[in-house]
């Protein structure tokens, strides 16, 4: 059975004659007509600058299949087709891939910008909070840090350090659960190692528990997530012990 994200915040209201960017890391395909079986015109890397020339035309829902380490797991992202100009393109895309957010920095051979550096280059300086909190009784006393980052505009970093696992929490304001999937995987793209792997062996959805959609990584202490909290606001996170 299909599962479908059925909330509306999957949506977003993107802007006529507005530039945004492709943040689509495996490449956003650009299709002649409002249907995946039309002709690929195109495909834009990760970062090309977009102009939409039409976001309201026309009104078809699109479901952009999310790749998964199991079969049984069909998955789709929700969102709408919408007409772009890129480069010496014009075509239709899926909304969700476009973003006005700066794409993070993806140098040749080496990992992808951190999340925290990348919000700090687009965003400013946040506010930094530590905390250093005692877990257990003498003779096992063990502590948990805990750094939270806020930026101006919302968006904040919430770090957990227990015994040698760091576990964060990112939170991007204004980006709705599609742009936050796009924004997912490019931000693991390449965390594997010294050089680029192909994305899909990391980020693959294995589980899907409520609201929070859990992806593969090599071992289980990596809990990669994206998840809707009950005020609405879309998180993804992870971690590693080690």
């Amino acid at each position: 059975m299909s599962l479908i994200f059925s909330q509306e915040i999957s949506a977003q209201n993107l802007v006529n004659g507005a530039q945004y960017y492709a943040w689509n890391v495996k490449g956003t395909v650009v299709y002649s007509d409002t249907n995946t079986a039309s002709e690929i015109l195109d495909s834009l890397a990760f970062g090309t600058k977009v102009q939409v020339t039409d976001a309201s035309y026309p009104k078809v829902i699109r479901n952009f299949q999310v790749e998964s380490d199991k079969d049984q797991i069909d998955y789709s992202l929700k969102g709408h087709w919408v007409k772009i100009s890129a480069e010496d393109v014009e075509g239709y895309v899926f909304d969700g891939e476009l973003s006005k957010r700066l794409p993070l920095e993806l140098p040749e051979n080496k990992r992808p910008e951190r999340e925290d550096d990348y919000l700090e280059r687009t965003l400013g300086e946040g506010v930094v909070t530590e905390k250093k909190e005692p877990l257990g009784t003498e003779p096992n006393i063990y502590y948990r840090w805990i750094k939270d980052i806020k930026f101006a505009d919302g968006s904040y970093i919430h770090w957990v350090n227990i015994e040698g696992c760091d576990m964060g929490e990112f939170f991007i304001s204004g980006a709705n659960i599609n742009q936050v999937y796009f924004m997912f995987t490019a931000f693991h793209y390449m965390r594997a190692g010294v050089y680029y792997v192909d994305t899909g062996s990391i980020v693959r959805l294995k589980n899907i528990a409520g609201s929070r959609l859990e992806f593969t990584y090599s071992e289980e202490s990596n809990g990669n997530y994206i998840t809707t909290k009950e005020d609405g606001k879309v998180v993804f996170g992870g971690g590693l012990c080690g």
